[in-house]
């Protein structure tokens, strides 16, 4: 009797431990979480809480970021509020988010039901609203097995790329929508200058190189239209022992001269000869004179001297027939030229020409000009071609056999020099036909090994890979065949960052505790 009292005893024993452990497991479980993401034009609210039960306090973790810097809000007031038919409601306050981004308000609600959940976003420093964000309905429970149940719905499952992360860098998202569409024509081109910005500037006659109150023209030098750039001092047609022997009879002829007009002029005293022959006398002084010093210019020529050169009446001054700037020189101080030799290259680099060729199966398609655009590796980002910067110049009328192709040629305003004489690229025209899809930024597309790819913010911090099927490309947007839908938020700015972050298996550590 004994041994089965005790035997009794230790299954009741063995029965209330059992029951007390699971109801022990039960008190203890964790709470499942429960993460909103909502978008207005101004903010993006990703809020994470515990199921909400009636007389619990509840923590939020609500992270904010300014849509208009993708940065989090760094100051105001969120003020939480849960409303209910009848008018009944409770709500909380947090003065100032805890660390950049992320609000703490904690709320009680004393009644179950469902209730509206909003959060008032106020501008810093006073009552006035900035914001308000409808995180939608929300049912507030009894029971935690009820809360469980509630928790229980489908979670987003992707890629994690936290709030910490995105807020650290240039990161932005944006809802995918309908374009039209410009369609485009590609033909290659290249840069040239343009007709009339063009010139080479060369001597004028044989003689030497003198440099102008600017000083030695170089490559890169801005010049102005009519800006003395150099002076040429012609050489004679004589060489040196030529005009030695010249310049010593001419010297001869003088001092012969000069004896002959002291003598008239004292027959002239004497009243011996006539006013005319001291004046013929007078005249071959002078002639003499200027022979002489033509002799001597001559002989400076050949000699160099600049002192000679700027007062010299036979010099040739160098002048630029454009504004530009030069791009190409071949002369230096002293040096001796010949007639015609090129001697400067000037560029006017503020207009430039884009010549592409147009295949004449493409002729129909282009016939006047709108907007396009310039793309070549040596750029960082397409050249925009739009009016009035930009111009058409001529459609070729005549196909070139060897490659059936007409020159269409653009003037375009070079204001930053981003484009380079000699650039090949390819030139994008509109042609004029439209058409309408889903498009989103150029930026948002991620080539994975071939694959075009973009990542959709599913909530605030997880994100969806998606692969698409593309069409045409315009004006910094790509239409969109497949793989996207309205209004969902694709990455804008630092999608290959998430992709990065799809390839690891780490889920990153929080910098915060939610």
């Amino acid at each position: 009797m004994t041994r089965r009292f005790y035997a009794w005893g230790i299954l009741v024993l063995l029965a209330l431990a059992s029951c007390t452990y699971q109801h022990s497991e039960a008190e203890n479980a964790p709470d499942e979480t429960v993460s909103i993401t909502k978008w207005t034009d101004k903010t993006e609210l990703f809020v994470e809480f515990s199921p909400l039960l009636v007389g619990k306090e509840t923590p939020f973790a609500a992270h904010l970021t300014d849509l208009k810097t993708f940065k989090p809000v760094a100051d105001g007031t969120l003020r939480v509020v849960l409303t209910r038919e009848k008018g009944r409601e409770a709500a909380a306050v947090a003065k100032a988010p805890t660390v950049a981004g992320i609000y703490r308000p904690v709320i009680k609600v004393d009644e179950p039901g469902s209730y509206r959940l909003v959060f008032h976003r106020y501008r810093s420093g006073t009552e006035e609203i900035y914001d308000s964000i409808d995180a939608g309905e929300i049912e507030v429970l009894e029971k935690q097995q009820a809360a469980r149940q509630q928790a229980e719905r489908p979670q987003a499952k992707g890629i994690t790329f936290l709030k910490e992360q995105q807020w650290r860098m240039d990161f932005a998202t944006d809802a995918v929508g309908e374009k039209d569409l410009s369609v485009l024509l590609k033909m290659t081109a290249e840069v040239k200058p343009a007709a009339a910005g063009q010139v080479q500037i060369v001597a004028p006659v044989a003689g030497r190189v003198m440099i102008a109150a600017r000083g030695v023209p170089v490559p890169g030098q801005k010049v102005k239209q009519g800006e003395d750039l150099a002076v040429i001092l012609p050489l004679p047609g004589k060489n040196r022992v030529e005009l030695d022997a010249d310049t010593r009879a001419v010297n001869s002829e003088l001092e012969a001269a000069e004896k002959e007009l002291q003598r008239v002029e004292e027959l002239y005293k004497d009243k011996i000869v006539a006013r005319k022959r001291l004046e013929q006398s007078q005249t071959e002084v002078a002639v003499r004179k200027a022979r002489l010093d033509a002799a001597r210019s001559q002989l400076s020529l050949l000699d160099g001297s600049e002192k000679f050169a700027s007062g010299s009446r036979g010099q040739f001054s160098l002048r630029s027939p454009i504004s530009g700037t030069i791009v190409a020189a071949s002369m230096t101080p002293g040096a001796q030229v010949e007639a015609g030799q090129n001697l400067l290259s000037v560029i006017d680099l503020d207009r430039l020409w884009i010549e592409g060729r147009l295949f004449e199966d493409d002729i129909p398609k282009v016939w006047k000009f709108e907007r396009g655009s310039f793309s070549t590796a040596a750029l960082s980002e397409p050249f925009i071609l739009i009016q009035p910067k930009t111009r058409l110049v001529s459609i070729g009328s005549v196909i070139d056999p060897a490659t059936r192709s007409i020159p269409f040629i653009l003037e375009a305003r070079n204001d930053e020099g981003r484009l380079k004489i000699g650039l090949q690229g390819d030139l994008a025209v509109q042609t004029g036909e439209k058409i309408r899809g889903i498009a989103i930024p150029i930026n948002a597309v991620v080539d994975d090994k071939g694959v075009a790819v973009a990542f959709v913010q599913a909530e605030g911090e997880t994100f969806e890979r998606r692969e698409l099927e593309l069409g045409i490309r315009s004006e910094g947007y790509a239409e969109v065949k497949s793989g996207l839908k309205v209004d969902e938020r694709v990455v804008t700015n630092g999608a290959y960052r998430v992709h990065l972050a799809s390839l690891s298996s780490a889920i990153p550590a929080h910098g915060h505790g939610h």
